[in-house]
């Protein structure tokens, strides 16, 4: 269509704004007037009175998008832009995922903003900018609202715990299922183990959320302290207001038994980390072939079938894991799997012939012109520049500022922000807030920990000094973190 077809989008969202000029008649009238001159034709009027700006779920507004969907029109016509939307999130959406896809022009008269010009377009730009710091915002009143929540006693988990209601915003005891989750408790601390417990309750009819229940869903259950009358945030846990359903020292037992039987566990197959999914190494190897990660396998020894071998091998080795990735698994890596014991000792080695080796030391830290800034006052900053952006939105928004001083000025902070995020997430990926002294000190203290220490203190010192082992057949090449 050549000829503009408009569509005319008017909204209040209380009676106070007819007062302030901004009433349904009026918005009508100004925009009618302004089409009349420009000689486009009227299609039709969406009117929302009485609905919030706050979001997209009006009755007009839905009509609206329907038609410019349909193409029935192909100019969308507003009296002042937070009529259409006061989320400058929802306005991006509008005008990048409605409007633009379906090449229909959107214009503000107020603040002589049109999507067809090139001005305009550079205005969707800066509305992108403010939209992700909506979001931020959003996203971080989100996180302070559930940290108070927890803080309260209330619960913040999205699937309610078996042996619990919940209502009215808080957690009650089930009157069926909360003995059944006692006794889960009794009996694994006289004796059941998690495997005997599953057969019980599956034989019993007391199902989970799932039929039947899972080995995972059963342990998770065993460590869970909301039964005792806690709720949690993130990794921090709470005093909760719900009733507890299993007493204190029931709930610390269980915890005690647990770890005894995983050593115990630990012994019989070989496990050198009972307490910990990964490995000294998991995370930090990649092939040489092919650049896959490499997985922990294991087998039993084919002189004592009660021994359990472990082996660092090529993610890609494993046809099943090609397949999910929709690769032919026929072309499986042909890397060469590595005895898990072997190559831990030889990378401690490594670590070993550095910390006796002081003039390497030294080289690889020169050559690195260290170290990278304390990220705590960038992040200051970044916060600072956001809550610019928001200030130069609100003068935006008022009509007090002209519009290419505010283009201006908000490009100059985005780009701020988008280099000192940069440089954040290069402190974060690197982790090279570490002075020179405290790895020099992790250094000297590999030279004890590497021969005598227990095998969560070598992983720890590997992860501190190593940030990626490249392997190729015997070929081994290592990336220090300070390098």
């Amino acid at each position: 269509m050549d000829k503009q077809i408009v569509g005319i989008y008017v909204r209040v969202s209380t009676p106070g704004q007819a007062e302030e000029g901004y009433s349904i008649d009026e918005q009508v009238d100004k925009l009618t007037k302004f089409c009349d001159v420009k000689d486009w034709q009227v299609a039709k009027v969406y009117k929302d009175a009485g609905f919030s700006g706050s979001n997209i779920k009006r009755p007009g507004m839905q009509l609206m998008m329907d038609d410019v969907k349909e193409h029935r029109i192909n100019t969308v016509l507003v009296y002042k832009l937070d009529r259409l939307s006061r989320s400058q999130k929802d306005t991006l959406f509008l005008i990048e995922d409605v409007f633009n896809k379906n090449d229909c022009s959107f214009i503000s008269l107020n603040e002589n903003f049109d999507t067809s010009t090139a001005f305009g377009k550079a205005m969707v730009g800066i509305l992108s900018v403010f939209a992700q710091l909506e979001r931020e915002q959003i996203t971080q009143r989100m996180q302070m609202g559930r940290v108070g929540r927890a803080k309260a006693g209330l619960f913040n988990g999205s699937q309610v715990p078996y042996g619990y209601d919940y209502v009215d915003s808080r957690l009650v005891p089930n009157p069926i299922t909360a003995p059944i989750v006692r006794e889960i408790f009794d009996d694994y601390n006289h004796g059941y183990s998690v495997d005997k417990l599953k057969m019980k309750y599956d034989s019993a009819g007391h199902v989970g959320r799932k039929l039947p229940w899972s080995y995972h869903v059963l342990r998770y259950l065993l460590t869970n302290r909301t039964y005792i009358g806690e709720v949690a945030y993130g990794k921090k846990w709470y005093p909760g207001i719900q009733k507890p359903i299993v007493d204190e020292v029931v709930f610390d037992e269980t915890q005690r038994q647990l770890a005894v039987r995983q050593i115990k566990n630990a012994k019989l197959t070989n496990n050198p980390r009972p307490f910990r999914a990964k490995y000294m190494l998991s995370g930090l190897l990649r092939c040489g072939l092919c650049g896959s990660w490499f997985d922990v396998s294991i087998s039993k020894a084919h002189k004592d079938r009660s021994v359990l071998n472990r082996y660092y091998t090529c993610h890609h080795r494993k046809p099943s894991a090609l397949l999910k990735e929709g690769l032919n698994p026929d072309e499986r890596c042909s890397s060469k799997t590595y005895v898990l014991s072997d190559l831990e000792h030889k990378v401690m080695k490594k670590i070993l012939e550095l910390a006796y080796d002081p003039k390497r030391v030294d080289k690889l830290l020169n050559a690195n012109g260290h170290v990278i800034d304390d990220p705590t006052p960038l992040k200051r900053r970044i916060r600072d520049i956001s809550n610019e952006l928001g200030r130069i939105m609100e003068l935006y928004t008022a009509g007090s500022v002209p519009l290419d001083v505010i283009n201006t000025k908000a490009n100059q902070l985005t780009q701020e922000r988008i280099n000192l995020q940069e440089r954040v997430q290069k402190i974060t990926d690197e982790t090279n807030t570490e002075s020179i002294s405290t790895i020099r000190e992790t250094l000297e203290s590999a030279k004890t920990i590497m021969k005598t220490g227990s095998y969560e203190e070598r992983t720890d010192v590997v992860r501190k000094l190593i940030k990626k082992i490249v392997l190729k057949g015997d070929r081994m090449a290592i990336e220090w973190r300070f390098n």
